[in-house]
């Protein structure tokens, strides 16, 4: 399992690094669109960001603007910007600081897509006939939908860094084709998360850290009996990037839990060996090339029993005339696409839209 997940994880990587171009150079951003801007973002920006920063932020809002419009970048240059100062989370980063201290802005935390048709080779039915529920009758094929957002609790805890939010994830897979059963949602996980967050400037091997966070994570299917999965995480994100490239690692410790008395005894652990098939970390790439977007992630237990799961995925745009829906088109493979599915091998392709993306 682990030299198909490393091997699968290589090739997506190696196919879109072999299409890198030169980062593309300044658009001319006319100085009433500018000075609008600012006008618009002053009153929701961070308190310790300066002019220049929110000069920094606007250009990169209209520079997107421009960009979306079309490819073909080399045709719109007047300065030139060396390309280590084009880099892929730069932009979301500063756009997201001007944002921050807005309390009737929401700020995207994770993707919020909706894949209209995921397709799943073997749907997983054994925890609903153990319940005799009627999800036993399942189709291959439903839609899966994810909405994540973020708020500010605090910000500056240590001087100019150290941003408290609070983070909340709903993933939710919808039996919406199956009419026979009345179209029910077979399972949703719900995530909520403490995020001390730390923006950072080391660069280590020619890549930039730019981001370090530690964090409390729930993750629930907020069900109750034997239908029942949780489990508690303490947490450790470090973000790093280079040009158009950006890898997280994600290394997680399980919070222990006392042992069921009997199934489905709501004071015990629900799912004792969750580690085995989920691991102990997460580690995600992304590339960005033009308006494309290719990502992977890849989980392990690191066992001589060997478990995980890799994700493939390619977000795209739709319209030139909009920024706010791209094409997104993913397969999975591995354990844990749901809480339900943690211990069931799962192979899925889907195919949908993403609202907001990695960057």
């Amino acid at each position: 399992m682990a030299n198909r997940l490393l091997l699968a994880s290589g090739l997506l990587m190696s196919a879109v690094c072999a299409q890198a171009q030169t980062s593309a150079s300044d658009i001319t951003i006319p100085t009433s669109d500018l000075n609008a801007c600012l006008r618009s973002s002053v009153t929701g920006a961070a308190d310790d960001m300066s002019v220049e920063e929110l000069k920094a932020g606007c250009r990169l809002l209209l520079e997107k603007k421009v960009l979306s419009q079309s490819d073909e970048l080399e045709t719109e240059t007047v300065s030139a910007k060396p390309k280590n100062e084009r880099r892929a989370l730069n932009e979301r980063m500063t756009i997201e600081a001007l944002n921050r201290a807005n309390r009737f802005t929401l700020t995207p935390h994770r993707r919020n897509y909706i894949m209209l048709a995921s397709y799943k080779d073997n749907p997983n039915t054994e925890p609903y006939i153990a319940v005799d529920s009627q999800l036993q009758d399942l189709r291959h094929t439903e839609a899966e939908f994810q909405l994540s957002i973020k708020i500010l609790l605090r910000e500056g805890i240590f001087d100019d860094n150290g941003h408290l939010f609070l983070g909340y994830t709903s993933q939710a897979f919808w039996q919406v084709y199956n009419r026979d059963i009345s179209a029910p949602f077979r399972d949703t996980n719900h995530q909520p998360e403490l995020i001390l967050s730390f923006t950072n400037d080391w660069e280590i091997f020619g890549f930039r850290n730019v981001l370090n966070e530690g964090i409390i994570n729930h993750q629930s299917n907020g069900q109750s009996g034997e239908l029942s999965r949780s489990w508690n995480r303490l947490m450790f994100n470090t973000v790093f990037e280079k040009d158009n490239f950006v890898f997280a690692f994600t290394p997680w410790y399980r919070l222990p839990e006392d042992e069921e008395d009997y199934p489905g005894d709501p004071r015990g652990d629900d799912n004792p060996d969750i580690e085995k098939f989920m691991g102990n970390f997460e580690l995600n790439g992304a590339y960005k090339r033009k308006q494309n977007i290719f990502n992977v992630m890849l989980r392990n237990n690191l066992r001589s029993e060997n478990k995980g799961a890799v994700e493939l995925g390619w977000s795209f745009p739709v319209s030139q005339r909009s920024q706010t829906i791209r094409g997104y088109v993913k397969y999975f493979n591995g354990y844990g696409q749901s809480l339900i599915d943690y211990d069931d091998h799962a192979q899925v392709v889907a195919l949908g839209f993403i609202f907001t993306d990695l960057f």
